[in-house]
């Protein structure tokens, strides 16, 4: 099986091409400082997130608690990296396109990042109480992220839950309001609920959430990478593909792309995989996670999974904790190391300026 990258990247969208999606030249321009002047730039994306702490609780304070720090550094990045300053810090130096925080941390940020580095303002979030949340909680406004100059809104989608109706209406509205104040739209495109929990991020999942985000409007979708079944899932995931093959014609192909017990897939099937993701939402930029602490050697499988999911056609990256969740010094290797596999000449995207008059 051989990977041809040219053709992946001949089915995504072109950011001169959003001006037929009736989208503003304020969103437009947005896009064009995310994609092309800050980070990688040439079309494509590394965000630096920092809005899980909401999700997983303050336990997390203590993972990344510093020892024995003194009262300057505190002043200047907090007690260790899981802290606002620290993220900060991160920010200035590590050359990203964006990074997203929510309302409240944003306001106090703002006194700590540069003010030309875009800023994603995740408006909505959840705590893990009540377990497998269906639904977020909108947590800010447009007039506040208007204020605070973000590039972006940030919003969640959860397709999988029992509140999976009400979702979609939430999260229209929000990309519609966004879309009208010139903002572009970053959907966080994610299977949750009790009865996708264990088969969420598989390839049938994470396809079918981005196609819906696209639905929506998204301009850009941040999805999970499609991890292939295990031991643990396969049969769940089996049973369920197979439950649904005489309401979707076709369900059945996605079990042809898993691995056989025991077996690990090659490089090559795993940028096949992100095909199905890239295609699934050919009108929307998209960029995948970084996904839970890397325990192994990180910088290896950061730019090992960056090369598959760019080689698959997307845009680019979001990578939270394996930046953030890690000393300084590492943070900016791990970043330098992931920036320069998406420097590839053969994953650059090509600009057009055409009538556009921004800078």
């Amino acid at each position: 099986m051989n990977v041809n990258v040219e053709a992946n990247l001949a089915s995504r969208p072109k950011l001169q091409d959003f001006k037929n999606y009736n989208r503003s030249e304020a969103i437009l321009k947005k896009l064009y400082s995310m994609l092309y002047v800050n980070g990688p730039g040439h079309g494509t994306f590394l965000s630096l997130p920092f809005d899980q702490l909401i999700e997983h609780g303050t336990g997390h304070l203590f993972k990344w608690r510093r020892e024995n720090p003194t009262p300057e550094e505190i002043e200047l990045t907090g007690r260790g990296c899981a802290d606002p300053r620290a993220v900060a810090e991160l920010a200035n130096a590590g050359g990203y396109s964006a990074y997203v925080l929510h309302p409240g941390v944003a306001a106090y940020a703002s006194n700590f990042v540069k003010p030309d580095l875009p800023l994603i303002y995740k408006i909505d979030g959840r705590l893990n109480q009540p377990d497998s949340a269906s639904i977020q909680s909108i947590i800010g406004d447009i007039k506040d992220a208007t204020n605070l100059g973000a590039t972006a809104i940030g919003t969640s989608l959860y397709p999988g839950s029992d509140m999976i109706r009400e979702d979609m209406e939430r999260v229209a509205t929000i990309v519609r309001e966004a879309h009208a104040n010139g903002f572009p739209a970053v959907v966080w495109a994610y299977a949750r609920g009790k009865g996708v929990d264990n088969i969420k991020d598989t390839l049938y999942w994470t396809s079918t959430a981005c196609s819906l985000a696209a639905s929506i409007g998204a301009d850009i979708i941040k999805t999970k990478y499609p991890t292939p079944v295990t031991d643990k899932n396969r049969d769940e995931y089996f049973a369920y593909i197979q439950s649904q093959e005489k309401k979707v014609k076709g369900i059945e192909k996605y079990l042809e792309f898993e691995p056989e017990k025991g077996e690990q897939l090659s490089h090559e099937q795993l940028v096949e995989r992100v095909t199905y993701l890239t295609d699934a939402a050919p009108e929307s930029f998209m960029v995948v996670s970084g996904g839970p602490k890397i325990k192994g050697n990180a910088k290896e499988e950061l730019v090992e999974q960056t090369k598959v999911v760019m080689e698959g056609g997307a845009e680019g990256r979001i990578i939270g904790r394996n930046f953030w969740g890690v000393p300084m010094e590492e943070a900016l290797d791990l970043t330098s190391a992931v920036k320069e596999a998406m420097k590839d000449k053969k994953y650059q995207r090509a600009f057009s300026r055409g009538t556009f008059t921004f800078k």
